[in-house]
C-alpha cells in the first residue's frame, strides 16, 4: 500500500520551479534571440541571437535549443563560442542564398548542405582546416542536439557528415608564441616600467590607469605561465604559505578547463625583489584602498586599477571586460615602448618557448612549467621551427652515430669478418651464424643500444634491427634483406597509408638507401633471384643460437 504522505512532496515545489523545467512548453514557445546569463562566481553577460531573426522558422529551433543546452550548466566561453560558430551558419545560409533556395526550417537541413558549409569556412572564410573543422564539428553537434530535443521539425532522415577534414587531428596547430627576441624586448620594457612604479610608490597611492597595472600582469603571466584567462580572475588571496619552509609560497588560480585548481610553487627573491612572491605582495598593497570601497566580486580579484568613468570608483580587469580593456591598454603600452603587436595571450606561449631554448629542448621541464598531463598539449605552445630545428640536430647526431657503426659489408663473411676490429671470440659467434638476426647479424645482442633492453641479456627488439647501429649485413645476407623488403611492401596494400608509413616506411627506406644501394649490381641481381625463391617461404624472425 502507497503509505501517507507518499508523493506529497511535489506540492512544496513552486510552480515557477516547475514551469521552469516543462520542455513541452519551452520547445512550444518562441524564445527570446536575447538572454542574459549568470553563473556562479562570474558576472552576467548577455548573449544575442538576433542574427536568426531573419528565418524565423528555424529561430524558434535554433534558438530554444540553444538556450535549453546553455542555461544552466555551461562556462561562458562554451556558451559565446557556440554562439559564435551558430552566427558563421547563419551567414553561411546567407551566402549559400544568393545562388540557391534559402533555407528556412529546419526541416530543409540535411547533410548537403553541411557539406558545402565546410567548403565555404575554407573558400570563402579562409579558415585554416583546423579551425574549419573545428567550427563545424561544434555545429554539427549543436544541430544533433537540436533534432533530439525537436525530432518533429527536422527530417526523419537528418544525419550530419563526418570526417570531412581527414588527418586533420593530427596537424600541429601553429604556436602563438612570439619570437624569442620580441618576448624578451616586452618583458624589459615591463620590467622598467614596474621599476618606476616601485620608485614612485606612496602609501595610499593605486593606478589610475590599466596600464599602471599590465606589466605586473605581464611579469606575473611570464613567471608562472598562467593562461590569459586565469590571469584576469586571479584573487587577491593566490599566495598561500607553504607547510614547511617559510620562505616559499603556493600561487594558486582557478582553471575551469582543467578540472581542478591550479597551484605552483615559488621563492622569495630577497635580492632583486621582482620574483612572483614580491609582484603579487606589492600589487595587493597597490589596490588595497580599491578593494576595500569595491563590492564584490571586485573587492576579491587582484587587479583594480582607477575607473576612467566618473560614476564608478572602480574597474576590474575580468574576464569579460578584460579583451576590450586590455586590447586598448596593451596598445598604449606597445606605442610608449615602440613594441610589435601582441596580447596576453601570447604571453604563455612564449614563455614556454624560451624555457624550452634555455634547458636545451627539455620539453618535460616546460610540460611541468605550464602543468600539462601530456606532453602532446604541451608540444603546441612552443614556436614549430624552434622543435624542428632542435628534432633535426637530434636526428641528425643520431643518423651520424648509426652510420658510424653500422658496417655493410659487400663480402663473404669469412672474409668479411676479418675487416671488422673485434675480438677474436665475438667474430668466431659472429662467422658461425650464433649472432644471426632475421635478415642480418648483429655485433653483441647482449650489448643492445635500443631503449629497455638490459645489458648482459639477450635483445628482444627484432623490429629495430635495420636501425640499430649494432647491425651488420654480408653478402650472405643480401638474398634475406631483399625478400624482407619485398614482403614490407607487399604489405602496403593491405594497410592503410599512414600506418604502413608508420611501421615500415623507415625500415624500407634505410634497406635501400643504406644497405642494398652499397653492394654492387652484379651481387643485387644474383640475391634478388635468391630473394624471390626466399620470398615463397614463411619470415624466420630469429635465425641464430645466442650463447
Amino acid at each position: 500500500m502507497r503509505r501517507d504522505g507518499a508523493g506529497q512532496r511535489w506540492k512544496s515545489i513552486e510552480p515557477d520551479s516547475i514551469r521552469k523545467h516543462d520542455l513541452d512548453q519551452l520547445r512550444a514557445a518562441n524564445a527570446p534571440l536575447e538572454q542574459r546569463l549568470e553563473r556562479p562566481g562570474e558576472q552576467p553577460f548577455t548573449v544575442k541571437l538576433a542574427f536568426l531573426s531573419s528565418r524565423p522558422a528555424l529561430a524558434r529551433v535554433l534558438a530554444n535549443a540553444f538556450w535549453l543546452l546553455h542555461k544552466d550548466r555551461r562556462r561562458k566561453l562554451s556558451v559565446i563560442s557556440c554562439a559564435y560558430c551558430l552566427r558563421l551558419f547563419s551567414r553561411f545560409l546567407d551566402y549559400r542564398m544568393s545562388g540557391q533556395p534559402d533555407i528556412v526550417s529546419a526541416n530543409q537541413l540535411c547533410a548537403d548542405v553541411l557539406k558545402e558549409m565546410a567548403v565555404w569556412l575554407v573558400v570563402e572564410r579562409r579558415l585554416k582546416r583546423i579551425s574549419a573543422a573545428h567550427t563545424l564539428n561544434m555545429c554539427c553537434w549543436f544541430l544533433r542536439q537540436a533534432r533530439r530535443l525537436y525530432p518533429e521539425d527536422f527530417d526523419p532522415g537528418f544525419s550530419t557528415p563526418r570526417n570531412l577534414f581527414p588527418g586533420v587531428e593530427k596537424e600541429r596547430p601553429l604556436s602563438k608564441a612570439l619570437p624569442p627576441k620580441v618576448f624578451q624586448r616586452i618583458l624589459a620594457a615591463a620590467s622598467k616600467d614596474i621599476d618606476e612604479i616601485r620608485r614612485t610608490y606612496a602609501p595610499g597611492d593605486v593606478p589610475t590607469t590599466a596600464r599602471q597595472i599590465i606589466p605586473f600582469m605581464i611579469l606575473i603571466a611570464a613567471r608562472t605561465g598562467i593562461n590569459a584567462d586565469a590571469l584576469y580572475s586571479l584573487e587577491r588571496e593566490c599566495l598561500v604559505q607553504h607547510e614547511v619552509d617559510d620562505d616559499c609560497f603556493y600561487l594558486v588560480w582557478d582553471k575551469p578547463r582543467a578540472g581542478k585548481r591550479q597551484r605552483q610553487l615559488h621563492r622569495v627573491d630577497g635580492r632583486q625583489q621582482s620574483g612572483v612572491v614580491e609582484l603579487v605582495r606589492f600589487m595587493r598593497e597597490y589596490t588595497e584602498p580599491l578593494a576595500l570601497k569595491a563590492g564584490p566580486p571586485a573587492n576579491a580579484k587582484l587587479f583594480l586599477y582607477q575607473s576612467e568613468n566618473t560614476w564608478l570608483k572602480n574597474r576590474l580587469i575580468s574576464s569579460c571586460t578584460a579583451p576590450r580593456l586590455s586590447c586598448r591598454r596593451l596598445r598604449q603600452f606597445r606605442e610608449w615602448h615602440d613594441l610589435p603587436p601582441f596580447s596576453l595571450s601570447n604571453i604563455r606561449p612564449s614563455a614556454a618557448t624560451l624555457l624550452y631554448l634555455r634547458t636545451a629542448g627539455n620539453l618535460g621541464k616546460v610540460r611541468q612549467f605550464l602543468q600539462h598531463a601530456h606532453f602532446s598539449t604541451t608540444i603546441r605552445y612552443v614556436i614549430n621551427h624552434v622543435t624542428e630545428e632542435f628534432n633535426a640536430r637530434v636526428i641528425e647526431q643520431a643518423q651520424t652515430r648509426m652510420v658510424e657503426r653500422m658496417a655493410v659489408i659487400a663480402e663473404e663473411r669469412e672474409v668479411g669478418i676479418k675487416h671488422l676490429d673485434l675480438p677474436r671470440a665475438q667474430a668466431r659467434k659472429i662467422q658461425q651464424g650464433r649472432y644471426d638476426t632475421a635478415c642480418g647479424t648483429c655485433r653483441d645482442p647482449y650489448d643492445s643500444p635500443q631503449a629497455n633492453e638490459v645489458k648482459g641479456r639477450p635483445c628482444t627488439s627484432f623490429h629495430a634491427c635495420f636501425s640499430c647501429p649494432n647491425a651488420l649485413w654480408f653478402l650472405d645476407d643480401l638474398p634475406l634483406v631483399i625478400a624482407t623488403r619485398d614482403r614490407f611492401l607487399r604489405l602496403r596494400s593491405e594497410m592503410n597509408p599512414n600506418d604502413w608509413n608508420a611501421v615500415y616506411g623507415d625500415n624500407v627506406r634505410i634497406i635501400n638507401e643504406e644497405i642494398i644501394s652499397a653492394f654492387r649490381p652484379e651481387q643485387i641481381k644474383v640475391a634478388a633471384a635468391r630473394a624471390k625463391e626466399l620470398g615463397e617461404g614463411s619470415l624466420i624472425i630469429a635465425q641464430g643460437v645466442l650463447g
